[in-house]
């Protein structure tokens, strides 16, 4: 009997040691790639390394959050979550009125030479605080209610940036949530019909939306203006085909590519290394998806279940967006790409995130559970998920 004990307590101290280093490895050479990627999408410029030597101090400086965040016991994490939250939340708001404006968008604050973007760091927590209320209320439609709720205070603040990319990224963290936790799809669906009314005042609103959208679906008929960028993309992948051109010498991401550092890496990536050489960069987003929803199965708890399912979800859905916007399977969204597209507080939300789910993976060998909130989740049944 004791052999046996001892043998499973083996198998989850494996369990908690291999797969930590086997998501650090996969992040860190997604984030090294990204390092290339962006002094080729750069090299044209007056200092080609000044932006792939800061990315590259980015990714060290967030390696050593992600590690620090994983050693952090989940139970603080819960425990605490709601003043995570709220100092996440204050510095969100506060700039509006406190941020410096780029590329139109009021969302970084300042510090010499270094930008924070406030929402892109809140990110995880705003995940973990939508968890924490989820387990509260789990039963019927007060839970929808709740998370709805928590999505459009934090979207509001986000809407006035105006940041739609980052929004997007917001609600399907709060469709994420919902739909692991054992959520009703027809809650899900009455939502969307009853926030179609929204939609249509912001394309009426915001001419520039309904232009994206025009331009996506035929971009000849405006190829110099809300056509331009789904042509360059085509432009772009035509040129890099299957082995790519030569790399440091990708004339159309260093010359025509809108933001081929950022909203157009996976393109600007494609025309240096052609399709076979971005195939390792969808491997290891399917790699780090996997891990994390297979450590999703196997969490002690149904708070972690949630959490780690919900913020690998996030992650993943983002990469799936910004690829499908560089291929032109969607319109231009102005969503980056996870440890690749240039922004230090996108890459350390990332691995800050990544950080909460190996903490929230590490299991309680003690077989105590008794966390507040940290029980099994029930779905709108009221079944244990």
């Amino acid at each position: 009997m004791n052999k046996e004990k001892n043998s499973e307590a083996g198998i989850k101290l494996r369990g908690t040691v291999t797969f930590p280093l086997f998501v650090h490895a996969v992040l860190f050479l997604l984030g090294l790639w990204g390092c290339l990627a962006i002094y080729n999408a750069t090299v044209y410029s007056n200092a080609p390394f000044y932006f792939a030597v800061r990315q590259f101090l980015w990714l060290i400086i967030g390696m050593a959050l992600m590690y620090c965040a994983s050693r952090v016991p989940f139970k603080l994490y819960i425990d605490y979550t709601p003043w995570l939250a709220a100092a996440l939340f204050i510095p969100l708001v506060l700039v509006l009125f406190l941020g410096v404006k780029i590329n139109g968008m009021k969302g970084w604050y300042a510090f010499g030479s270094v930008f924070i973007q406030p929402s892109e760091i809140a990110k995880p927590f705003y995940v973990l605080f939508l968890c924490w209320i989820f387990v509260r209320h789990s039963k019927g439609i007060k839970n929808f209610i709740f998370l709805v709720l928590v999505l459009l205070v934090w979207i509001v603040p986000i809407i006035f940036q105006p940041d739609f990319g980052t929004l997007i990224i917001y609600v399907s963290g709060m469709v994420a949530v919902y739909l692991i936790g054992g959520g009703s799809y027809i809650f899900l669906l009455a939502s969307m019909l009853a926030a179609a009314p929204a939609c249509m005042w912001v394309v009426h609103n915001k001419p520039y939306v309904l232009m994206r959208i025009i331009g996506f679906i035929d971009p000849s008929s405006d190829p110099s203006g809300s056509g331009w960028h789904i042509l360059q993309f085509q432009y772009t992948l035509a040129r890099g085909g299957i082995l790519g051109a030569d790399w440091g010498n990708c004339l159309w991401a260093n010359s025509y590519l809108p933001l081929s550092y950022s909203d157009s890496a996976f393109a600007s990536l494609t025309e240096a290394v052609g399709f076979l050489g971005v195939l390792p960069v969808i491997f290891g987003f399917a790699l780090f998806a996997y891990s994390g929803f297979r450590l999703a199965d196997r969490a002690d708890t149904g708070f972690k279940k949630l959490f780690i399912g919900s913020m690998t979800s996030m992650i993943t859905f983002q990469a799936f967006v910004h690829i499908s916007v560089n291929v032109g399977l969607m319109p231009p969204t102005g969503i980056t790409l996870p440890m690749f597209s240039y922004g230090g507080s996108s890459l350390v939300s990332t691995m800050l995130g990544a950080g909460i789910i190996l903490s929230a993976a590490r299991v309680d060998l003690s077989g105590k559970k008794g966390l507040a909130g940290d029980g099994e989740i029930s779905g709108d049944s009221g079944s244990p998920v």
